[in-house]
């Protein structure tokens, strides 16, 4: 008889995952935001999949659907008003340096919101187990992002993470 407590895994602290989320985002950045702006996937969540690929761990589809409910409501009530408040901060009529310090203050008050959605999305994780699933990919599905592009892309994205190993 097997002992299946073997196979839990720790859920990452939040600054394991906030570190590994700064390494990775630069190198996809680009990827994410399209795959925002297309699919309406949530960066973040996207990001602690990609960690926990990265550490072999595991979900399952209904855990998963209940990690990327929890933040639905925050990131349409904050993260996202603020998002387009930001993109749209251009339009102010402002002197370029109080316009340039807007972004910034925009900016800066975004990546907090980010932060405060990893740590719910931490806060929220089920125990983990230790398996290797396609999690990025059960992601994508569950949001019905379909695209000729999107089995390269992901294949770039899994690249990108082996880089920082």
């Amino acid at each position: 008889m097997t002992d299946s407590s073997n196979n839990k895994m720790p859920v990452p602290t939040e600054q394991q995952l906030w570190q590994f989320s700064l390494a990775l985002y630069p190198k996809v950045q680009q990827l994410c935001l399209d795959w925002q702006d297309s699919f309406g996937l949530n960066v973040n969540l996207l990001l602690l999949l990609c960690y926990l690929e990265q550490q072999q761990c595991s979900l399952n589809g209904q855990q998963l659907e209940q990690l990327a409910a929890k933040l639905v409501s925050f990131s349409r009530q904050f993260t996202q008003p603020l998002r387009q408040l930001r993109r749209h901060s251009s339009n102010a009529s402002l002197p370029a340096a109080q316009q340039q310090q807007l972004m910034q203050t925009l900016l800066q008050a975004e990546l907090s919101l980010e932060q405060l959605e990893q740590q719910l999305l931490l806060e929220s994780c089920p125990p983990l187990t230790a398996s290797r699933q396609p999690l990025i990919e059960r992601y994508l599905s569950a949001l019905n992002a379909q695209s000729q592009a999107l089995t390269a892309q992901i294949i770039d994205l899994r690249q990108a993470i082996k880089r920082l190993s």
